[in-house]
């Protein structure tokens, strides 16, 4: 009897411009967290939709995990790994 179950890995969403620093510094911070745990990852460019642009142009950068904004705007580390349980 096996008792394993499927391992589905958290859908983050990244929203995020060019040119701005604070999605510089949580990208770097997403990719640290990438080598402690696994997760799949969607980078959203706010510019890229207007109804994206106007919700998220004062907020961003935004992540979302599994449908639910975990953190935005200045983000730390530690906030951020707590999201992920690391």
């Amino acid at each position: 009897m096996s008792d394993i179950k499927e391992m589905s890995h958290p859908q983050v969403k990244f929203y995020t411009k060019a040119g701005c620093h604070l999605c510089e510094e949580a990208r770097d911070m997403l990719d640290d967290i990438a080598a402690q745990t696994s997760y799949d990852l969607t980078e959203i460019d706010i510019r890229s939709d207007q109804d994206i642009f106007e919700k998220y142009r004062y907020r961003i950068p935004v992540i979302i995990i599994d449908e639910t904004i975990v953190i935005e705007g200045r983000i730390n580390y530690s906030n951020l790994a707590r999201a992920f349980h690391v």
